[in-house]
């Protein structure tokens, strides 16, 4: 197993806390700004917008060391895989307007 995996990995079980009425997901961006993959762990509140994401890994792009790496982690996890790709960046929310509770717009 490649240092890197073993980097990810123990990151994984870092954040991965199984917690009750969580859902959780696994990200995968590659990054043609800085050259690299980036591994994100994420996890909403059932019930709740808020998102929280954690950064596992980033990885010089290497493609055999991602596909390694990607295949350990697959091996490691259940868990759904999103792809991003910065060459198509896309706006995952809308631009908020009005929020009453900090004031914006108010």
């Amino acid at each position: 197993m490649l240092a890197e995996s073993r980097k990810l990995i123990e990151a994984y079980h870092h954040y991965f806390k199984r917690l009750p009425r969580n859902l959780y997901w696994l990200v995968i961006v590659n990054n043609h700004f800085n050259d690299k993959y980036y591994f994100f762990l994420y996890n909403r509140k059932i019930g709740t917008e808020l998102l929280h994401s954690h950064e596992l890994l980033a990885l010089v792009h290497d493609e055999a060391k991602y596909k390694q790496v990607l295949a350990d982690l697959k091996a490691e996890s259940n868990l759904r895989i999103e792809y991003r790709d910065t060459s198509h960046l896309v706006e995952p929310t809308a631009e908020i307007t009005t929020d009453k509770v900090h004031g914006h717009n108010y």
